[in-house]
């Protein structure tokens, strides 16, 4: 249930929701939180939550702190309890909610002050120091580092006085100060990219009939999304191993909201290609691309990103596009720039914690230096998977 109240000062108090249904009752204040995300509020909105803990909550426990100043709520941690191995040892770790379809993570403020949200994570930790100590790590993976949360997020998390772990999670390619039309974008694509566009397009409509079409009404995602999920069946994509309908419900959300983007790339009346795009405040996120296999000779891909991209500058008016996750080569032909995500892990001071810290900190950073002390790790871990699963 959620827990009452408790005080972490004469200003501040928190409350913990640990059932999804109690969620609910926060929907108004969590959106009041969201607005200060400006452009990222898709991701960060009640909505998106709420989707994702429908299909990828599982075994997990959700763990959401609420701090509040004079009955208001000022910061919402959104984080989930789980029992995970970590290098080879069962811990509690708590994290925020999130996997790899979150293009970043992030706590939520009612300021976008850094100073205020610095003191709004301090109190934060101080629930996980004070009253709550169920945990082993704490891991704040996928965080945004251009907007500054990062560097706060670390001087908060070295202010506790634990021992914790910068990290890389991923890389993100994306292109900012977009200023031109639709068309002028295209033609300043590299040589050989507006090449392949324009010789794929022409032998495409030689032998049949080629639509582009966008789709972005609510009455439509059904249709639409069965159009999306018959492509990605033929796609040459690894068939995806958690929640397979989860971008259908996510659809209908950025719809209800105005901000989904859902282009496809139509041959004889059939679906070839599709893409799923979120367009909020001036910025664009490219969250999926598919084609049908048998069309890859004419990268239809390429046509549709095409047609997309000169939608949403000339029409959303984006000056921002964000390919949101992944290094894949392709990716810096339309977007060249390239920034980090960054995580950082918490290691509780107990016996397992200091253990932790003292492997993933020293002992392993060592050991993976040496060639013979690495593959020895790696036999020794193959055994160790052999043994569990025998």
């Amino acid at each position: 249930m959620t827990q009452n109240s408790h005080f972490l000062s004469n200003k501040y108090s928190f409350r913990i929701v640990d059932k999804t249904h109690d969620l609910n009752y926060f929907e108004e204040a969590w959106n009041k939180l969201a607005i200060h995300c400006g452009p990222r509020i898709p991701f960060l909105c009640f909505d998106w939550f709420k989707r994702w803990i429908e299909h990828f909550l599982d075994n997990d426990m959700l763990f959401v702190v609420l701090i509040y100043e004079s009955n208001q709520i000022v910061c919402i941690a959104p984080l989930l309890k789980k029992q995970v191995s970590f290098k080879g040892i069962l811990v509690n770790k708590v994290e925020l909610i999130g996997n790899v379809y979150s293009p970043f993570r992030s706590f939520l403020f009612r300021t976008t002050d850094s100073y205020q949200i610095s003191k709004y994570l301090s109190l934060v930790f101080a629930v996980f120091s004070q009253y709550f100590r169920h945990w082993d790590i704490l891991d704040f993976p996928a965080i945004q580092v251009e907007n500054g949360f990062f560097d706060i997020l670390k001087g908060a998390t070295v202010r506790t006085g634990l021992s914790n772990l910068e990290y890389f999670d991923f890389y993100d390619w994306y292109l900012d100060g977009i200023a031109t039309s639709g068309k002028g974008f295209l033609e300043s694509l590299p040589k050989k990219i507006k090449k392949d566009i324009s010789y794929c397009r022409r032998r495409l409509n030689k032998t049949g009939n080629l639509k582009f079409k966008l789709v972005k009404e609510q009455t439509l995602v059904d249709t639409y999304m069965s159009h999306y999920y018959y492509v990605y069946s033929k796609s040459w994509q690894k068939k995806e191993g958690i929640g397979p309908t989860f971008h259908r419900a996510l659809a209908e959300s950025a719809s209800k909201n105005g901000w989904l983007r859902l282009g496809f790339l139509f041959f004889e009346g059939a679906p070839i290609s599709s893409q799923f795009w979120i367009v909020c405040d001036y910025y664009a996120y490219i969250l999926k691309t598919v084609y049908h296999h048998k069309f890859r000779k004419y990268s239809p891909g390429k046509v549709l990103t095409a047609d997309m991209m000169k939608y949403v500058i000339d029409v959303d008016r984006v000056t921002s596009v964000d390919y949101v996750q992944g290094d894949e080569p392709y990716k810096k032909d339309w977007t060249p720039l390239r920034r980090e995500r960054k995580g950082i892990l918490v290691f509780r001071n107990n016996p397992k914690g200091r253990y932790l810290s003292l492997l993933t900190k020293q002992i392993l950073p060592v050991i993976n230096k040496q060639d013979f002390l690495r593959k020895s790790k790696e036999i020794l871990k193959s055994l160790a998977y052999k043994k569990r699963t025998n």
